[in-house]
């Protein structure tokens, strides 16, 4: 590595550390937003919410990790352009390859920087993570129940009581366990119930129960009677956990069970884990890019424009990710897109560049 290498190191690595912590906070405030209206209307210890908010934080790295290097790489050579010194290495004899090469190998440490982190530290502190949000929602079990409305317990089942009468009995209910995007796991369906409040359970009477597996009916069964265990009722929902955020073994297992069935979330997810990390090395080679040929044009770019680039990719990625699981676009056009984006129009202005 020579001394010009290193001076891109010095020059884009402090903005990288501080470009990831704004990020790293700005991701943990999404967060920390799905939960809030739960944390104060239960009164949740502090402690308990900065339990969550540490189990969300290589989530947050996974997302921020990447994108900081975009924010950080045009800055700081947007610096070096405005100072004129891009135009004074270029007058010494450093060709483009020696501007490329650092950036290239930034790029890929931050990309396999990234890849571990998603695989190693995201799959098991999102499940610490789900654990604490259902014990926020432990935190106050009394909650007044309205007809005609779904309310979700803490065990993340989704109940609808279609009437309920002053002596605490009811009709109408059905319970629903969510299997994400593969639809219901399981559906109950009650005629009536009684809440029997010491116990903390409902005895339910004249009951169907359903067992499906990929959105097909595999057992029905009906029950006169049966005892259920209710915990933690609220409007609030434990969301389900993005599929990207299983280990790569378990999320090839899922799209093993049935090859014949589409799965355009776990397919989606599948290119995603690719993608999302390689995103970095595209990130560093498109912003030297943009940096050699604003260069070229005396127009360099300024802090707006950086931060304007840098949603650009937040934007793209959040809807192509949302479309590909819903099954709108082909699953790899939603994974590579955003990669896709900046790879070519980082590699189209590069070789204008290079030849001028």
């Amino acid at each position: 590595m020579n001394r010009f290498s290193l001076y891109l190191f010095r020059e884009i690595l402090p903005l990288y550390g501080a470009g990831l912590a704004v990020l790293l906070l700005l991701l943990l405030g999404s967060f920390l937003l799905g939960v809030l209206a739960e944390v104060i209307a239960r009164g949740v210890p502090l402690p308990l919410v900065g339990q969550f908010l540490l189990y969300k934080l290589p989530a947050a790295a996974g997302a921020g990790i990447p994108l900081a290097l975009l924010f950080a790489s045009l800055l700081g050579l947007t610096r070096l352009s405005q100072d004129s010194e891009i135009k004074a290495a270029l007058l010494l004899g450093v060709s483009p390859k020696q501007f490329a090469s650092p950036m290239l190998m930034l790029g890929l440490g931050v990309s396999a920087i990234s890849f571990i982190n998603n695989e190693a530290f995201v799959p098991w502190s999102e499940r610490r993570a789900l654990e604490v949000q259902k014990d926020i929602l432990l935190q106050s079990p009394d909650t007044l129940l309205q007809e005609g409305n779904f309310f979700t317990d803490a065990l993340g089942r989704s109940i609808f009581i279609e009437n309920l009468n002053p002596d605490g009995t009811f009709q109408g209910v059905t319970v629903i366990q969510p299997a994400g995007s593969q639809g219901p796991r399981e559906v109950i369906m009650a005629e009536a119930g009684t809440l029997d409040e010491e116990a903390g359970v409902w005895l339910l009477r004249d009951l169907r129960f359903m067992i499906f597996r990929t959105s097909q009916l595999v057992l029905d069964f009906r029950a006169e009677s049966a005892t259920l265990p209710v915990r933690g009722l609220s409007a609030g929902i434990v969301g389900t956990p993005d599929l990207t955020y299983l280990p790569l073994r378990e999320l090839l297992a899922r799209l093993r069970d049935d090859l014949r069935q589409a799965k355009p979330a776990e397919w989606t997810a599948l290119h995603r884990k690719a993608a999302e990390p390689l995103a970095a090395t595209a990130f560093a080679l498109f912003a030297l890019a943009v940096s050699l040929y604003t260069f070229r044009r005396a127009a360099p770019l300024g802090i707006v424009s950086v931060l304007f680039l840098t949603f650009v990719y937040y934007a793209t990625w959040s809807v192509s990710k949302l479309l590909g699981a819903q099954g709108t676009l082909p699953a790899w056009v939603a994974g590579w897109t955003p990669f896709l984006l900046y790879m070519v129009v980082g590699g189209s202005l590069l070789l204008v560049s290079w030849k001028r």
